[in-house]
């Protein structure tokens, strides 16, 4: 139990700072969207639709390995500092040289410097994966959140302050780069982890194992998200890619910045439960329910005011993204749950039933051919089609392993999803007696308020018990 209120102490430490980075980034990316166009967004979609695969493998998940590792020796560090050295060498230098071709698939020239600049985040990378996997080893959170918030606040008016200035995608490009520096040194004042590479690697291949597996399912994972960007940048024009990707982003956001937060505590804290694997399916049950709260009213709230949201915030140059953000709004909280699921089942030692979840998953996307015919919005509705089958596969296959059936992971999703879908036809209903009757921002106030009061008062009427359940997961 003492590890279980660690975990709990920890959300909610990480959460406090995470929420308060969670601002500085949403102003960022705002501010951002109005002082660029659809083109630069599509330029960096292109620039990062495949080396964003690549970074993923950048130190062949020694990373994670070493996070999950039961026992972890002075020796199996310095073999996997070398590793992590001579993988990050490998990408950088292999990116370099093809970023011609990556360009030329794209058929936009100016790709080739900007995935050549982009590579440099693999010499960062050297310095970082150590440092951040003994952060999360030792479950520093606080410290870790720390770190990100500073990094957060500094990258944002970095960014900000070139886009004002006038440099375009580079602004988005260099402030990427700014990022993963600022990271590695964070990361290595507070978990300096120096040592020296090795040349033997005996007694290194069960780390090399799951290492290995958990690189193959981050690729996996990557170029399932990635597809609908290389699809779009190929089928469509750069503009479709630029409104695609920004409606992504913003629906995305919110789920990235918690799935980050989840993930790092998931990953450090399920892989102390690896041989207690119903104590984990508890843990886990918990989890989704409580992520459930935010989620699925969050995600439905922004789907319901995304038509104020977008004109007033970020201009009528972005109103080609108020149907594509909509839906992309609808699949956030389901890919959100699934990749919980995903970081459990790798954290308890069996990332091949991850691999498996995503091989079928890719199987699916066929389907965004389908879609992409109608434009952006049939490539978003397939999106979503594609991320509720992935959805049900993960539940069909790692469940099991947590000793949970589908049918009470389900059930406790369900109050919150009940009273979403409640708040959401109720806000439709209020914009269409408010639209032409008050100013847009006074509409998207009221609706916003209104919102919260169904939400709340839907959870109250009829899913009282499940609730005051669920908010006492919080003060254990």
């Amino acid at each position: 139990m003492e590890l279980g209120q660690n975990v709990i102490k920890g959300l909610k430490v990480g959460a406090i700072l995470r929420l308060v980075a969670q601002i500085f980034t949403w102003l960022n990316t705002l501010i951002l969207i109005r002082l660029l166009t659809p083109d630069d967004y599509g330029l960096m979609a292109m620039t990062m639709a495949f080396i964003g695969i690549f970074a993923l493998m950048g130190d062949f998940g020694i990373g994670k390995a070493i996070i999950q590792a039961e026992e972890l020796t002075t020796d199996r560090l310095r073999q996997a500092c070398t590793i992590n050295i001579v993988s990050c060498l490998v990408f950088f230098s292999f990116f370099f040289s093809i970023a011609p071709v990556i360009a030329s698939f794209f058929d936009e020239p100016r790709v080739t410097i900007l995935v050549r600049a982009v590579a440099c985040q693999h010499l960062i990378m050297i310095f970082h994966t150590l440092p951040y996997a003994m952060a999360s080893r030792r479950m520093l959170f606080k410290e870790r959140e720390k770190v990100q918030f500073y990094t957060a606040l500094m990258t944002s008016l970095v960014t900000i302050a070139m886009a004002a200035s006038g440099c375009g995608v580079w602004s988005l490009i260099l402030g990427h780069l700014f990022m993963r520096l600022a990271l590695t040194i964070g990361y290595n004042v507070i978990a300096p982890c120096w040592v020296r590479p090795a040349l033997s690697f005996r007694g290194f291949a069960k780390m090399a194992g799951f290492s290995g597996i958990a690189t193959v399912n981050d690729v996996l994972r990557y170029f399932v998200n990635v597809f609908g960007n290389i699809s779009i940048g190929r089928l469509l024009s750069k503009a479709d890619l630029g409104v695609f990707s920004v409606a992504r982003n913003l629906a995305n956001l919110p789920s990235d910045k918690i799935g980050e937060l989840l993930n790092h505590l998931g990953l450090s804290s399920f892989a102390k439960l690896q041989n207690e694997r119903n104590v984990a399916g508890q843990y886990l049950h918990k989890s989704v329910q409580l992520a459930s709260l935010v989620l699925f009213p969050m995600y439905l709230g922004m789907c319901a005011i995304s038509p104020e949201l977008i004109t007033l915030v970020l201009s009528d140059k972005w109103a080609a993204a108020i149907v594509p953000f909509q839906i992309l709004c609808l699949t956030s909280p389901f890919r959100m749950l699934s990749e919980m699921m995903a970081t459990g089942i790798t954290a308890i030692g069996e990332p091949k039933k991850n691999s498996h979840t995503l091989l079928l998953t890719i199987l699916t996307l066929p389907i965004f051919f389908v879609g992409i015919q109608y434009g952006v919005e049939g490539a978003c509705w397939a999106w979503l089609s594609i991320n509720l089958i992935s959805f049900a596969v993960h539940l069909k296959l790692m469940l099991p392993a947590f000793e949970l059936k589908s049918s009470s992971f389900l059930s406790a999703l369900l109050p919150s999803f009940c009273s979403a879908m409640i708040m959401l036809g109720g806000l439709l209903l209020l914009r269409d007696h408010l639209t032409g009757q008050i100013h847009e921002a006074a509409q998207l106030f009221l609706m916003i308020l209104a919102g919260v009061l169904l939400f709340s008062a839907t959870q109250l009427l009829l899913f009282r018990r499940q609730l005051f359940t669920t908010l006492k997961y919080l003060r254990h």
